[in-house]
């Protein structure tokens, strides 16, 4: 168990943000996530995770108020590679995803604390309403939602959502695997965590253009969803006693 990190100086909240040939997104990006963290008046860092970017940067982008740490992955490995070797290098107590394409809203953020600490969660994921995406997207995301939902029994509408506050005792104990952040949810109450959803806001596509391929997206899932079927089943559900965060 890791101790508080408000007696070390460490941040509460470490924002950790994958993306990949988004470059004309990470400014507004960054912008944004400054104005919720002052809203929450807690010490925070922003770790930007590139996952093989092929465009290039005059340098790394900065926030007026937060510290920004940069970190680059060795080739391009994919959403799951990137959220997982952030999560790792992450200094605060809560850890805070989300994708850099700008449909979720940062100033969701403070709603998801609130349900957090309401609940007394280690988990709470987005929910996104209107979705701003394809007819084609929204139907296959609606058809692996209900699949998943039904095999895994995770208790979460939108596992997809993008935007998550974890608790960084469960986040570390997140495998390392392709698909991984598709299961987020479905992991923790395996391994015994108590989990939550909170409805947020979707935009349309800021800039750049969508990684994902619904089709290969549907395959790769189907065959990763029989893998958690039994990994969810296996894994261990108990973990070290330690006083509750507040």
């Amino acid at each position: 168990m890791r101790d508080d990190p408000a007696k070390k100086g460490e941040p509460e909240y470490s924002v950790v943000v994958p993306f990949h040939n988004e470059s004309e997104n990470l400014p507004q990006l960054l912008r944004e996530i400054d104005a919720a963290l002052q809203k929450l008046g807690r010490s925070a860092e922003i770790l930007l995770v590139n996952d093989g970017s092929t465009d290039r940067f005059a340098r790394p982008p900065t926030s007026p108020r937060f510290p920004v740490r940069w970190l680059d992955l060795t080739c391009r490995s994919g959403q799951s590679a990137a959220i997982y070797y952030g999560i790792q290098a992450a200094a605060g107590r809560w850890v805070i995803l989300l994708d850099a394409d700008l449909q979720n809203d940062p100033a969701d953020i403070p709603e998801l604390l609130g349900r957090l600490q309401d609940e007394k969660l280690d988990l709470v994921t987005g929910f996104r309403q209107r979705r701003q995406d394809s007819w084609q997207r929204r139907w296959m995301s609606w058809v692996a939602n209900r699949v998943r939902a039904r095999l895994l029994a995770d208790q979460t509408r939108d596992s997809g959502c993008s935007l998550k506050i974890v608790r960084s005792e469960l986040a570390r104990r997140l495998p390392g695997w392709n698909g991984m952040h598709r299961f987020i949810p479905a992991l923790a109450r395996g391994m015994g965590y108590r989990t939550g959803e909170q409805p947020v806001r979707h935009r349309p596509r800021y800039a750049g253009q969508s990684k994902v391929r619904p089709w290969r997206r549907a395959l790769a899932a189907t065959i990763d969803l029989l893998g958690m079927v039994w990994l969810v089943r296996r894994q261990f559900r108990g973990r070290l006693r330690g006083p509750e965060a507040d």
